[in-house]
This record gives C-alpha cells, structure tokens and sequence, in this order.
C-alpha cells in the first residue's frame, strides 16, 4: 500500500486541489492528542481515497477515518458547525460518490451506514448518542433541503428568461 502525506498549513487546516472544496480541519487524535494528518490512498481498492488518522495508528492508537467519515467525526464533535459543517459535508459525499463511480461501485446507501458506525468505534467514540445522530441527520436534511432550494432558483430564473424573452418578442413585433 502506497501512502502519500499531503501537506498542511501552520493553522492545521488544508484544503484540497479543488477550488471548491472546503477547508476541512485536523484535528487531535482524540486518543492520544497527538495532530491527525491526511493521507491518500494507493491501494487499488480505494485509489485517491483520502483518509485522516493518528500518525501513531499503527503502533498505539486507533484513529483513522475515510474523509466523508472523519467530516463527520468533526460535525458529531462540533468542530464544524452550520454552513461550514453543510458544506464540508455536501463536497465529502460528492467526492465519495466520484471516487465510487471512477471505481464502478454504486454502494453508496450501504458504506454510509456501515462506514459511519464503524469510524465512529474506530475513534474511540462508540457512544453513538441520540444527540450525534441527531446532528447527522440535521445536516443532511439541510443538504437536501439547500440542493432543493437551488432547483428552484433555476426553475424561478428559467421562467424570469422566458417571460422576458417573451416580452421583448411582443414588444419588438409592434
């Protein structure tokens, strides 16, 4: 497995190749204290995969988490919130959904309820609270309901087009 360590800035946040992406912080292991780093997949299950974990994972601590899971480690954990904690959820899952489309693999439904369970025990935090899972779900919603929302903006300045373009035909064929 080949592993490359991206880079982070003097602030623990980085941000991705993307111009869109959000800035997605790093954050303590939780177990050990020690500065989480990212990292990006090599191996031919998951190529280009980007996933967080303690640099000590291997020897003594547990901390390790996909970037849509460790999105939502940070919103259970409240280090983003609001349109930060939409945003940084919105771009993590439509990257996720790239990544398993280049691959061929349509299991989003099942890797969200499995992947988010199983980093949440990974962590060290299997107290899956009502809360937490409430903040999940919140999040979500208000994903759905800002996509929702744009629809309708496009829909709304589709028919402004139309009726304008309409109103200058009339008044250009008197």
């Amino acid at each position: 497995m080949s592993l490359s360590a991206s880079s982070s800035s003097r602030l623990g946040v980085r941000r991705r190749g993307r111009a869109a992406s959000p800035a997605i912080p790093l954050v303590p292991c939780p177990n050990c204290g020690r500065q989480a780093k990212v990292y990006v997949s090599g191996t031919d299950e998951h190529p280009g995969w980007t996933f967080y974990k303690c640099k000590y994972h291997s020897s003594t601590c547990i901390f390790w988490h996909w970037e849509r899971e460790y999105v939502i480690y940070l919103i259970d954990n409240n280090v983003l919130r609001g349109d930060a904690a939409v945003d940084a959820l919105g771009w993590a899952e439509d990257r996720r959904e790239d990544l398993e489309l280049s691959l061929g693999k349509k299991k989003l439904v099942e890797e969200w309820g499995r992947g988010s369970q199983a980093g949440a025990c990974i962590a060290g935090t299997s107290n899956n609270t009502a809360a937490h899972d409430g903040n999940r779900r919140t999040v979500s919603e208000l994903v759905v309901l800002g996509r929702q929302i744009v629809l309708l903006l496009k829909i709304v300045l589709a028919m402004l087009f139309f009726i304008v373009v309409a109103a200058v035909f009339f008044i250009w064929k008197k």
